[in-house]
């Protein structure tokens, strides 16, 4: 690379002794006021990775890089001027300095591929305030339509099938999910009696559930009780030991928790296990897991409580090891019966990654509609294996059976379902109802 500096009276001599010294691939890399006019540093063969090691990082970002061609006119002679606006003197703003022609970066290592270069316009457009708004109204703007809609489909449906209407009401208030009750609702579609189209929906809602017929203590074996933290595990698994025992006779039953966590969790289920009089353990790992079952194979029910966990905890994995190493184990996953829907399918989702046997809904008597769990159970076609509604050990454990979970949903719900609000069921059923017109 071969870097000259030169003085001109103005930037037309400069260029044109530019172009004499250097020739016309020159680029120019500076240009400043002097005392002699115009001083103009310039470089042919020009390298930026060289011009790096020479020159401070603050005189390298000043550097601005213009080529130096000729011109020519229509009689071929050569036009004293370059492609663009010759550069400006450094004291101008930064913005307003032009650049003719840029060369690119040079790669230091050629078998290194050069780092993509991030389009900063499309960044900044991205984020430009004007826009943001716009986007928020739009939004706003959809939010209502939709709203609207929702309204007028759901009033048009009022006036031409006031039954179908009243019977998702119904549903609605029996605590299925909206996209059940349009399943439930369809069912019943040919039914104008209202009383027979109600029980049609509960039948189509039946013959989607399904039952273990109480396994655990009819077939015994290694069942472990899985689910998230407060949903009544370990009192589960009591009841579950005493029921066995008052069916089968005493010394039945062996006890194993892997709960290390939380505090109190062995000693509570060791008082069970001295009522019981069943042996207790605790294991944190595989191969102690092994070990118990090993040491209680001449038991007939062997129950493994496990650790709560939410469905988000990223210790769920350890937990799910340490299940899956040992065999014949069935799992059941425990299940809240007074939670939301979505709390519901979010846990399923979480918990299925274990081979599920049947679900035990905990906590009856403390929802105000079944019928959120049943949907969840219904939506992933899990069998229901057993249903808690109380606290007492071990009376308050029933088998579950369809026709029961029906009928306790029905109570839950009042006789002939309570009112619900026009602007509800239209907001949440006009959406599915107008979900046609974007097909």
């Amino acid at each position: 690379m071969k870097i000259k500096r030169l003085n001109a009276a103005n930037i037309r001599e400069a260029m044109r002794k530019v172009r004499e010294e250097l020739g016309p691939d020159a680029v120019i890399l500076s240009n400043q006021h002097s005392a002699n006019g115009l001083e103009i540093v310039a470089a042919v063969d020009y390298d930026e990775r060289l011009l790096a090691e020479m020159l401070p990082p603050s005189a390298l970002d000043s550097t601005r890089q213009t080529a130096v061609k000729p011109d020519t006119d229509a009689t071929g002679q050569e036009i004293p001027q370059t492609t663009a606006r010759p550069a400006v003197p450094t004291t101008a703003p930064r913005s307003t300095i032009p650049t003719v022609q840029s060369r690119p970066a040079i790669n230091a290592d050629p078998l290194k591929p050069m780092p993509p270069v991030a389009d900063k316009a499309r960044v900044v457009w991205s984020q430009d305030p004007l826009l943001v708004e716009m986007r928020h109204q739009l939004q706003v703007m959809h939010g209502l339509l939709e709203q609207q809609l929702s309204g007028l489909a759901w009033g048009e449906l009022g006036r031409q099938q006031p039954h179908r209407a009243d019977l998702l009401g119904q549903l609605l208030e029996f605590g299925c999910h909206p996209s059940l009750c349009l399943r439930l609702a369809d069912a019943a579609a040919a039914e104008r009696d209202p009383a027979r189209a109600w029980r049609l929906a509960l039948n189509a809602l039946g013959r989607g559930l399904t039952v273990t017929g109480d396994d655990i203590l009819s077939q015994g074996g290694v069942v472990a009780l899985i689910g998230p933290t407060g949903v009544g595990k370990t009192t589960t698994i009591a009841k579950l030991a005493a029921r066995y025992n008052l069916r089968h006779g005493a010394n039945r039953v062996a006890l194993i928790t892997t709960d290390s966590y939380r505090i109190g969790a062995f000693e509570q289920l060791s008082t069970f296990g001295m009522i019981l009089d069943a042996p207790v353990r605790l294991v944190r790992t595989a191969q102690e897991l092994q070990e118990a079952l090993k040491a209680f194979a001449n038991k007939e029910l062997v129950l493994i409580d496990t650790a709560g966990m939410g469905q988000r905890d990223v210790r769920l994995s350890q937990q799910f090891a340490l299940l899956s190493d040992a065999a014949k184990i069935r799992t059941y996953l425990v299940l809240a019966a007074n939670a939301q829907h979505a709390v519901l399918q979010e846990t399923m989702t979480a918990f299925a990654r274990v081979p599920l046997s049947g679900a035990i809904l905990t906590k009856v008597d403390e929802t105000a509609r079944l019928g959120a769990a049943l949907s969840a159970v219904h939506s992933e076609a899990l069998p229901v294996a057993y249903i808690c509604d109380g606290q007492r050990v071990p009376e308050d454990l029933q088998p579950a059976q369809v026709d029961a979970l029906i009928r306790l949903g029905e109570e839950f719900a009042g006789p002939g379902g309570a009112f619900v609000a026009d602007d509800t069921l239209a907001l949440t059923f006009g959406k599915g109802l107008t979900a046609h017109v974007h097909a």
